[in-house]
């Protein structure tokens, strides 16, 4: 067995020690929740600007035109191809 002849360096002595550890572990946590969170939202909002791009480059008139009427899409479409 051996008998170690100082106490580990690693481990927290006094209660005061323990809690400021405990503490900063907490906030390390916190701090790494957060950035996630912001990651998150940053994606959705990413995500959502993507939608809208798409979207837009539709054109609303050309593809609600396509699935409304053939003829009301063949008296547009020269007017969308100009634009």
């Amino acid at each position: 067995m051996i008998v170690p002849t100082e106490p580990n360096p690693f481990a927290p002595t006094s209660a005061a020690e323990r809690v400021a550890t405990e503490r900063q572990m907490r906030e390390v946590a916190r701090r790494r929740w957060e950035a996630q969170q912001e990651h998150e939202r940053k994606r959705q909002r990413k995500q959502v600007v993507d939608r809208v791009k798409q979207i837009r480059h539709l054109r609303p008139g050309r593809a609600v035109a396509n699935s409304l009427s053939p003829i009301y899409n063949m008296f547009n479409e020269s007017f969308f191809r100009a634009r």
